[in-house]
């Protein structure tokens, strides 16, 4: 999963429905700073993010992750 995607999706709705990503974090059950960390670690598509963990912030942000079989 490239969770540069995911970061792209995330960052361009706090821009547009957040004055802040604290406000965002407060949406979410986050702190700032962990909004900070959890995009960092999105944006590098690093290894660092689990399944449920991101399953969880997207949910609360109003997103459904939904999974096809790639052909």
């Amino acid at each position: 999963m490239n969770t540069g995607n995911v970061y792209e999706i995330l960052d361009n709705e706090i821009r547009l429905k957040y004055n802040s990503r604290a406000e965002f974090g407060r949406k979410v059950g986050m702190t700032r700073q962990g909004v900070k960390v959890f995009m960092d670690i999105l944006k590098n598509n690093n290894s660092g993010n689990s399944f449920n963990k991101i399953s969880r912030i997207l949910e609360k942000a109003g997103y459904k992750i939904e999974i096809k079989k790639i052909i």
